[in-house]
């Protein structure tokens, strides 16, 4: 397992931190964290089936910035 931490542009409250979260856990990645106070996303994930693109990818879809 890997593990990518983000910094992520809009998250305002809790409830970002849940879409993110449940986003990535979606896609495959465990053991995510968000903290909208400062603004980055933990996430571990199986580097045979996800790449860093991926959960950049899922990030945005809803709707914020993945750097």
């Amino acid at each position: 397992m890997k593990k990518v931490t983000l910094e992520v542009k809009g998250m305002h409250c809790k409830s970002c931190e849940q879409l993110i979260k449940m986003a990535l856990e979606d896609i495959g990645a465990k053991n995510v964290s968000a903290d909208h106070a400062k603004g980055v996303v933990v996430a571990e994930f199986d580097s045979t089936k996800l790449t860093v693109e991926n959960i950049k990818e899922a990030v945005e879809k809803e709707g914020y910035e993945a750097v």
